[in-house]
């Protein structure tokens, strides 16, 4: 016997999810249901709410995968059109923004490691490729902006080394801070991250531009390369 789907539009309103997300407040709700107030609507036979729930079960991590989907991922998922994807990968996108914003204006010192990587940890800790990202900062250790460098890994080579001081001399930093992130999840730096490390900190030192830390983010853990004594 064939299940009858209930539409959110036939449900009680205490069980829709706009209205129990005014009663009961975003805490309160399923990961379903803040997908479907976001989706707005389901398709022929499946309300938002089930087609928010066959999102998340079509992630290998469930709704943690949510974390790094793409819009050409959420479009391969029957019932998601680009318009309904975009809504979802803006909405990440702002929670993050907001999240940066949030660290931005209670730290003044950016020189701290735990502060850098606080800021940037919720964009890279799912990232499924190694991203080189460069805190620019002031004399006083303020951010001025955070720089995306390459993809890939950090490399040695003069072109590298010379954008990145390049992008430095652009917006008038001070000082630098070198980060990037591991996918395997593990901060530990490697051989090569220290190595590419010492260069980078020369290169700093012959330009006037200090490289102050070198941070290596894994999942929900960082490394500085300045606390554990290996920057030069």
């Amino acid at each position: 016997m064939q299940v009858k789907t209930v539409s959110v539009k036939d449900m009680l309103p205490f069980q829709r999810p706009r209205e129990k997300f005014l009663a009961l407040g975003p805490e309160r709700m399923a990961m379903e249901e803040l997908l479907a107030i976001l989706l707005r609507t389901g398709l022929k036979g499946q309300s938002a709410i089930d087609l928010g729930k066959d999102i998340i079960d079509s992630l290998p991590d469930g709704a943690y995968g949510l974390n790094c989907i793409t819009v050409d991922e959420l479009v391969q998922i029957k019932g998601i059109g680009r318009d309904k994807a975009v809504t979802i990968c803006a909405a990440i996108e702002l929670g993050r923004r907001l999240g940066e914003l949030k660290v931005k204006s209670t730290y003044a010192d950016f020189s701290q490691p735990y502060v850098v990587a606080q800021y940037v940890m919720e964009r890279l800790r799912h990232e499924r490729e190694e991203h080189v990202w460069v805190a620019m900062l002031t004399s006083r250790n303020t951010l001025i902006q955070m720089e995306p460098i390459s993809k890939g890994g950090i490399a040695a080579s003069l072109v590298e080394q010379r954008t990145v001081f390049r992008k430095a001399i652009a917006c008038n930093a001070a000082a630098m801070i070198l980060i990037h992130n591991h996918p395997s999840g593990d901060s530990r730096p490697s051989d090569d991250d220290i190595r590419l490390t010492k260069l980078f900190v020369s290169a700093g030192q012959f330009m006037g531009i200090p490289v102050l830390d070198h941070i290596v983010i894994g999942d929900g853990e960082f490394t500085s390369l300045s606390e554990i004594g290996k920057l030069s």
